[in-house]
């Protein structure tokens, strides 16, 4: 009487193992989707933004140029990100591109009811101290 039970047993043991084995399965082939998904929309906006802004531009090339693998660096075989805009003056650099995210002319990110206006070197927020220095090494990369 118990060998019958004993192989009932061991067949539902063999049954939850392979439902296990399965969900485990589904949930890394998600988890994959998830990622590549990620990827996806973090290169389209970093390539959009390298259409905006010279420094996103130069990080974006040398991020291809140091692609480890030949057959990664030969997707971009024939391809350079988008250059950003030549007519833009160092207002647009250094307040944003004016868009409806784009902080009020005079105030920077990070500032606190425009307490830097004056001088945004000065203000707390690095992405603001940054741009300033962006824009000043472009200002010097540009031929007379």
């Amino acid at each position: 009487m118990a060998e019958p039970n004993l192989e009932k047993l061991e067949r539902q043991y063999e049954q939850a193992k392979a439902r296990l084995q399965s969900a485990r399965a589904r949930k890394v082939t998600q988890d994959r989707k998830i990622d590549a998904r990620r990827k996806i929309i973090l290169g389209g906006a970093l390539i959009e933004r390298a259409s905006r802004d010279p420094n996103v531009t130069r990080l974006l090339k040398a991020l291809v140029d140091g692609l480890a693998r030949a057959q990664d660096r030969k997707a971009f075989d024939g391809w350079s990100p988008p250059a950003p805009e030549a007519d833009r003056n160092i207002d647009t650099v250094l307040n944003g591109s004016g868009g409806a995210d784009s902080p009020p002319p005079g105030s920077h990110r990070g500032d606190v009811e425009g307490a830097h206006a004056d001088d945004p070197s000065q203000t707390s927020d690095p992405a603001t101290a940054g741009d300033l220095n962006a824009a000043q090494s472009v200002l010097m990369e540009k031929p007379s």
